[in-house]
């Protein structure tokens, strides 16, 4: 049995839950996967039992029947597309699934890596493990702000970011948009085009 350990309300650990969603499964359902919640608020994530799994303790993490351990979500999802359900959200060729990986690569970068950043520098809860400098959090939320343009132009003319079909790129940047709204950061307030992707995005994949 393959173990699944991953958080509901983080970024990264709700990326193979949407990438199931999207391929028409039910991560919580799979019959060879055991899915194991990691309680943030507890702190499950540095106890000793995850911390031998994970010693980054991060999640998610994907643990193997024969004990290969994946520790990156981007790793998590690249197998769970290739193993589970018919259709691929990474891309149906070589050249597709090079577009979808560099949109991606874009939205994660340009704009979930700043987010993250403004909320381990800017949160009370991250004060404990993060040498907080608080200007950074400001900075950080203004180098996401100044990649909305470019997906502004994107989406105001398609439905989605690559071929306009559902992609891997759309779920992150829709992580991304809706964690800015713990930093306050209205992500129907920064276009058109994005507006109505993220409000798309939220109705099918929203918490």
């Amino acid at each position: 049995m393959k173990k699944l350990y991953l958080n509901r309300v983080a970024p990264n650990p709700r990326k193979p839950i949407i990438l199931m969603q999207a391929k028409g499964l039910d991560l919580f359902n799979i019959h060879d996967i055991e899915v194991i919640e990691v309680d943030f608020a507890k702190g499950e994530q540095m106890d000793e039992e995850f911390s031998k799994i994970n010693p980054l303790q991060l999640v998610p993490v994907l643990q193997l029947a024969d004990g290969t351990v994946i520790n990156d979500s981007q790793a998590i999802c690249e197998y769970l597309d290739r193993v589970y359900g018919e259709t691929s959200i990474m891309g149906h060729d070589v050249i597709h699934r090079a577009k979808v990986c560099a949109m991606r690569r874009t939205a994660e970068l340009e704009v979930l890596y700043h987010y993250m950043m403004a909320f381990q520098h800017g949160h009370p809860s991250k004060a404990h493990r993060v040498d907080q400098v608080p200007e950074m959090a400001e900075k950080s939320i203004a180098r996401a702000k100044k990649a909305f343009p470019y997906f502004e132009n994107i989406l105001k003319d398609h439905e989605y970011l690559v071929n306009d079909q559902l992609s891997f790129a759309d779920i992150v940047l829709y992580l991304a948009l809706d964690f800015g709204r713990v930093l306050k950061v209205r992500p129907t307030e920064q276009g058109e085009g994005i507006a109505r992707f993220y409000t798309m995005m939220n109705d099918r994949f929203g918490m």
